[in-house]
């Protein structure tokens, strides 16, 4: 008798007999929005000077990398300078990459607030076929030229001597 009536509520068609008014509060999604575009900025701010850290840090690395050391104590202390510089880099890479991850993460959440998420990843689908595509086509382009290059070396070879046969003085 319980299988039956779970059968029968489970296959049971239920008519939405609901008429209540719902309030429809969007200052919520609003607020979100704006939270969201206010991390975003942060973000973006962050990486900014992160990057610009990283740049000095580059900079850096590129003049010890060619200023002259004229003896041993120079050359151990630039060792050692270069070590610490090279963590240095490495941590604002590293810092920039979580920073870019994070952006794009708050972004996909605002666009999906927003309703446009499937539009925009349609968008950058077909950003990245037609990326695909134009490289494929340049590849193409160059290969063939290649080929009919190749194939066209006897008729230049004969092209080359036919000139200085004609040109040649006696």
């Amino acid at each position: 008798m319980m299988l039956a009536n779970f059968f029968d509520k489970l296959f049971k068609y239920k008519q939405n007999n609901r008429n209540e008014i719902v309030n429809y509060n969007s200052n919520k999604t609003f607020e979100l929005e704006v939270q969201i575009n206010n991390k975003i900025i942060e973000i973006d701010q962050n990486i900014s000077e992160n990057s610009q850290a990283l740049l000095q840090a580059q900079m850096i690395k590129l003049r010890s990398t060619f200023s002259k050391q004229n003896n041993f104590i120079e050359t151990l202390g630039t060792n050692i300078y270069k070590k610490k510089l090279e963590q240095s880099i490495n941590w604002h890479q590293k810092q920039i990459q979580e920073l870019y991850f994070r952006r794009r993460e708050l972004q996909i959440n605002l666009e999906k607030i927003k309703g446009t998420f499937w539009l925009n990843q349609f968008k950058r689908f077909l950003k990245i076929i037609c990326l695909g595509f134009f490289i494929f086509l340049i590849i193409f382009i160059f290969l063939s030229g290649f080929m009919i290059l190749i194939y066209l070396l006897p008729l230049l070879i004969l092209i080359f001597l036919g000139y200085l046969l004609a040109t040649k003085k006696y």
